[in-house]
């Protein structure tokens, strides 16, 4: 179906369509950026509606040939309920956050919104391609985008979070790449579903050097210990907006990365044969906690952010890992909530940071006074990513203990509750600061640095409306059931996916 080119080539379209609707006029660069994620996102529904029987029954299953040429000869792009899922998450989320962009970086940077319709191309490829090669070319082109805006505000501290995120991100690419090029020599094919249909003819040593190389290569690009060295660097210093699309999308892709290959792409009785599954849960977990620890003893605010999202993304990687249905689901809804959460608190602190003389937790005192709303918003994310009821995050870790606790895997239980527990320690001392009373009369006390915000009912109204996403998840969390369930059935059984695309 065309509607799946499109989601790609809209976004990539339009990026390179603002630089030269500049040099027409500037001004019309608002109409084009509104009007392309309007685009997308309405793309996006007419698929939905086009397909919404499929898609409440959990069997959609929608596949377009490029050229017409049939798999292995062409490529194809196609959408199952895993690509759907994360194709969703990735149009809403991307979308409103270039409104919140509007706000808060302004309209006078047109290389900005290139690199982010860029980055929303590439991300809505990785989801749809069904051809691992073009798996990795958007993979890269996601590194080049994301580093260019960790340094867009071309200061020492962004330039060095940009070079260590590419430096980072380069060698992950490589150890895939190097996959990539074993899979073809061995099996002639690039296709998703004829390598899961030929995986396990290959050796066992060949089948695990592949494992080994793509696990390492997505442990890199998600940070996981011990390769989390740039996520705190790269996102604190990248502005806002762009901090919460790392943290609260573009880990997702590699999440989506991870299941699509070691699910259906790859053998994962291999890992349960090997044990490698226990040494993945048993590495994710402990990233997990470092990253709880290092959120701990951090006095910046996005670097306690940025260590936080290591301890949740950790946690996910576990509970999916163990496989049962009933983790996968509780690791899916995490995934939801962990971005809902994030992307709340990225946009909400965002905001808070132009009342405060530095990004240091010291230095918050008073922001609570300049907009409780906003703070209100920050307060009630902070409680999700603690695990506090009703928010979607207290339902997402409980189910994700009761998996750790099905296949008896207690220390993990017992860690992820430790991990909440941090978590309350960390958020709520920056909220005690942010309540302290200041005199706002006193410049030398308080003062608004205006460096980036330019409209500030469109930035709150955008960072309160995640904040609404957070809580009415938690309270309608049981309606993600049906869908995440379908996507856990579609994960256990990778002869459905081959069937479809070499069938279709």
């Amino acid at each position: 179906m065309e509607l799946l080119l499109l989601l790609i080539i809209i976004p990539l379209l339009t990026a390179f369509l603002i630089p030269l609707i500049d040099i027409i006029n500037k001004k019309a660069r608002r109409v084009l950026v509104l009007a392309a994620s309007l685009a997308e996102f309405f793309t996006f529904l007419f698929l939905v509606i086009n397909n919404w029987d499929d898609i409440a029954d959990g069997t959609i299953f929608i596949i377009y040939k490029m050229g017409g040429w049939f798999p292995p000869l062409g490529i194809v792009l196609s959408m199952d309920m895993l690509s759907f899922y994360f194709s969703l998450l990735i149009t809403i989320s991307v979308m409103f956050l270039i409104l919140y962009s509007i706000g808060y970086i302004g309209h006078h940077e047109g290389k900005y919104y290139v690199l982010i319709f860029l980055m929303w191309a590439a991300m809505q490829g990785i989801v749809l391609t069904g051809d691992i090669f073009n798996f990795y070319v958007f993979v890269e082109l996601l590194l080049i985008t994301s580093a260019a805006l960790i340094g867009f505000r071309r200061n020492k501290k962004g330039t060095i979070a940009s070079i260590k995120y590419m430096f980072y991100g380069v060698i992950g690419g490589l150890f895939i790449f190097i996959g990539i090029i074993l899979l073809y020599s061995n099996l002639g094919t690039l296709n998703y579903a004829e390598i899961s249909a030929n995986f396990t003819t290959l050796s066992f040593n060949t089948q695990g050097i592949i494992s080994i190389l793509f696990l390492m290569g997505l442990f890199i690009k998600l940070g996981i210990f011990p390769f989390h060295f740039w996520v705190a660097r790269a996102q604190s210093t990248a502005p806002s907006p762009i901090s919460a699309l790392l943290s609260g999308v573009v880990e997702k892709i590699y999440i989506y990365a991870f299941l699509r290959l070691f699910w259906m792409v790859f053998n994962f009785n291999y890992l349960q044969t090997t044990g490698l599954d226990k040494a993945i849960i048993f590495i994710a977990i402990t990233s997990s906690i470092i990253g709880h620890i290092l959120a701990l003893q951090e006095s910046d605010l996005k670097r306690m952010l940025a260590y936080s999202t290591i301890g949740h993304l950790g946690i996910i990687v576990a509970v999916l890992t163990v496989n049962t249905k009933l983790a996968i689901i509780a690791g899916l809804l995490h995934v939801l909530s962990h971005l809902l959460m994030k992307i709340s608190l990225f946009t909400t602190t965002g905001y808070l940071l132009q009342f405060a003389p530095s990004h240091q937790i010291k230095d918050s005192r008073g922001v609570a006074q300049q907009n409780m709303f906003v703070f209100a918003g920050f307060i009630i994310a902070a409680a999700g990513m603690m695990g506090l009821p009703p928010m979607l995050g207290f339902f997402s870790k409980l189910y994700i203990v009761k998996s750790f606790l099905e296949k008896s895997y207690y220390l993990s239980a017992l860690l992820t509750i430790v991990g909440s527990i941090t978590a309350l320690i960390y958020y709520a001392r920056y909220i005690i600061y942010g309540f302290k009373k200041i005199n706002l009369n006193s410049p030398q006390e308080f003062r608004l640095i205006l460096s980036v915000l330019y409209r500030e009912r469109l930035v709150t109204d955008i960072a309160l409306m995640f904040v609404g996403a957070v809580i009415i998840t938690g309270l309608i969390y049981k309606t993600f059931f049906g869908p995440l369930e379908s996507v856990a059935n579609l994960l256990h059984n990778p002869s459905i996916y081959i069937d479809f695309i070499l069938g279709g």
